[in-house]
């Protein structure tokens, strides 16, 4: 079941040894041509060659080999077991091919906060805390194959049973995570297929997914898994034939509220009665619910804070109890051929209950290769930082401001916002504009939701305000990001969110998610979520019919930074060197840019082709929105294909060249906030 095989070391290690030893030689040479010069330098040498042989001999990696064995139940405390075993790291655990099952009882446990998810004490099969230099690999992952992202057969499945976080990467570096899928024995939403549907009644009748584990008491439902259950909430509807949120879904959306009676008419057949939705789900449409909002994000996939250089790389998650994959004030994460997506088997519509990916303040580079995204209830990936309000400011006796500070949203209560040496920006809430920097001198939270933070600042006077509402950024974990030949379909909500100083590039992508394609924002009153960027440049990216759900109006690239109408302006630009260049829009609504407050902005080379898919939700847009915008170039775009209407709308702009023959007009989308 288990074995241990030698000390791997790295190849880098080997060559640098073969390198010393060699300069060794060359020195004792030379020693002996002329022993009075050299003899300092060969001791000295010496002694740093047996230093080296020592750490040699320690830093290489034991290997655990870990196989299938039908009889064993729970492999939870052998897993345990091996981690504790190397509290420092250098260590490959090596799984063969099977199915592993894991159980919560004999897990670690770890409180964990864990951003836009539910925060408390989880049990964690994988918990990595504190080490360096470790492996995670398996035989490859079941089902998907990475290159056409079809099925393949075999591998190494990781399967939980219940309240259980699968991985959990907390102040660690050099930690790769490869060859492995992750499921669980219930799905972490409820689906059923729409088999009847009576207006009269406000009432469908579901034919319950076989996977379902469900109950009912007192007329309410229930559904559940090994050792967990949630009430009925927040639901979607999807189309069973093209797996996507169903077109208008909005309509169907009920208010999560208000409590639905379910009545069992046999085993598996389910109606439900008291929607509240304008209109009722199409009869074989699937419906979907995920449960309470303060319930339902529990238990993500893999979890890292505070750790730096972690790759995971041929993973795919199958179901997760929130976000996939979320990582926090970490450093250099790359996913190269993860994904998520439920059975092709399997006729459910939801594998992952929130994002597919997610990064709060992270540093260095986020890097996505060759992923795909589908089957999850959120974005495929959200890029960002965190801005804290600023309560109350304070000069201190040394000319430094204390700021006592909290967060602005709930679920970021308990992150990482920053450390002593930290270049922190400070935003005006009202109108976004940057009022000026600072350098954390000291810093301590005070509690899950708020710290105490002494700055040395260039702008102390409007720290000090009273009249100003400010919140902090913390701009020395600005990540840049790559992400590159991603597909991202199936899905609520948006492909990608990015809000994020670093450079980013998104190029060779596939999109086709309910809401925008690409979304660019920044808020400081609700979400909380910074920043603006510098540099980004989306190129030969392909859009398919996004924007199907009929919420509000969703623009293929959507800059939307929440600035009231009366504190734009063309002084200051938030967001900067935008680049949509030489990607395929292929949709059915009218509107596929929208940008407000972006200086330098390119929009070059993209061909727009109306699909005529759907009715357009939102008609008669202008095709390119552009609000308080300068130095724009609009040229060489083909819109042959388009809708014989287009135009581009120009609210307050300067400086706009060329526009590809389209006629400009003064006509802002007025869906979007507060236009």
């Amino acid at each position: 079941m288990i074995s241990k095989i030698h000390r791997k070391y790295s190849a880098k290690i080997i060559i640098l040894l073969l390198l010393l030893i060699s300069f060794w030689i060359y020195l004792r040479k030379q020693a002996e041509m002329w022993p009075d010069q050299q003899l300092i330098t060969m001791k000295h040498f010496n002694i740093l060659l047996i230093l080296f042989c020592l750490g040699f001999a320690s830093c290489g990696r034991q290997v655990v080999k870990v196989s299938y064995d039908p009889d064993i139940e729970d492999y939870t405390p052998v897993v345990r077991e091996i981690l504790e075993n190397h509290p420092g790291g250098n260590l490959e655990i090596v799984f063969g091919q099977g199915t592993y099952p894991f159980y919560p009882e004999l897990a670690a446990s770890k409180y964990l906060a864990v951003s836009n998810n539910d925060n408390g004490d989880k049990r964690v099969v994988f918990l990595i805390e504190g080490m360096r230099n470790v492996i995670i690999r398996g035989a490859g992952a079941t089902e998907m194959d990475y290159n056409t992202h079809n099925q393949g057969q075999g591998g190494t499945e990781f399967l939980l049973h219940g309240s259980l976080v699968p991985f959990a990467v907390y102040a660690s570096s050099d930690i790769r995570i490869e060859g492995v899928s992750i499921d669980y024995d219930y799905p972490w939403t409820f689906e059923g297929e729409v088999i009847a549907n009576d207006a009269a009644a406000r009432s469908i009748t579901l034919k319950v997914l076989p996977e379902d584990k469900y109950s009912i008491r007192d007329g309410e439902l229930f559904f559940g898994g090994y050792d967990w259950e949630y009430p009925l909430a927040e639901n979607i509807v999807f189309d069973r034939q093209t797996r996507d949120p169903y077109y208008n879904t909005a309509l169907y959306d009920h208010a999560s509220w208000e409590k639905l009676t379910a009545i069992e008419i046999e085993k598996g057949i389910v109606e439900l009665r008291g929607l509240t939705s304008r209109s009722l789900p199409p009869v074989g449409s699937i419906w979907d619910n995920k449960g309470p909002h303060a319930k339902n994000r529990h238990y993500p996939g893999i979890f890292i804070c505070r750790s730096e250089n972690v790759v995971v790389e041929d993973v795919h998650i199958f179901r997760s109890g929130a976000m996939a994959l979320i990582a926090e004030y970490s450093k250099d994460i790359t996913l190269r051929n993860y994904s998520t997506a439920v059975r092709r088997s399997s006729s459910r519509m939801v594998g992952v209950s929130a994002d597919a990916t997610h990064f709060v303040d992270c540093g260095g580079t986020v890097t996505l290769e060759n992923c795909l995204f589908e089957s999850m209830l959120d974005d495929a990936s959200n890029v960002h930082g965190t801005y804290m309000k600023v309560d109350k400011a304070t000069a201190s006796a040394d000319g430094r401001v204390l700021l006592k500070t909290s967060f602005g949203h709930c679920q970021q209560e308990g992150n990482v916002f920053a450390e002593k040496g930290s270049e922190l920006c400070f935003i005006d809430r009202a109108s976004l504009r940057r009022l000026g920097d600072g350098v954390v001198t000291d810093i301590r939270r005070t509690g899950e939701n708020s710290y105490e933070i002494e700055v040395d600042s260039d702008c102390p006077d409007m720290l000090l305000d009273e009249n100003r509402s400010i919140v902090a950024g913390n701009i020395s974990m600005g990540a840049s990001a790559v992400i590159r030949n991603c597909i991202v379909r199936h899905n609520r909500a948006r492909s990608l969110l990015i809000s994020t100083p670093g450079d980013v590039l998104i190029e060779g992508c596939d999109f086709a998610s309910m809401m925008a394609g690409i979304r660019i924002c920044g808020d400081a009153n609700f979400w909380f979520e910074s920043g603006p960027t510098d540099n980004v440049v989306i190129k030969g990216n392909r859009f398919r019919n996004l924007g199907i759900g009929g919420h509000s109006p969703q623009a293929i690239l959507q800059i939307d930074p929440v600035i009231p109408v009366e504190n734009r302006g063309n002084d200051a630009y938030y967001h900067k060197n935008v680049v949509f260049e030489d990607n395929t829009i292929e949709t059915f609504d009218s509107q596929v840019i929208y940008a407000l407050s972006v200086g330098n902005m390119t929009i070059k080379g993209n061909r727009f082709v109306d699909s005529g898919t759907f009715k357009p939700l939102f008609g008669g847009l202008p095709v390119i929105d552009l609000l308080y915008c300068g130095n724009v170039a609009v040229e060489g775009n083909d819109f042959s294909e388009w809708k014989p209407d287009a135009v581009i709308s120009l609210h307050n702009c300067m400086d706009v060249s060329d526009l590809s023959g389209l006629e400009a007009v003064d006509k802002p989308n007025p869906y979007f906030y507060q236009n």
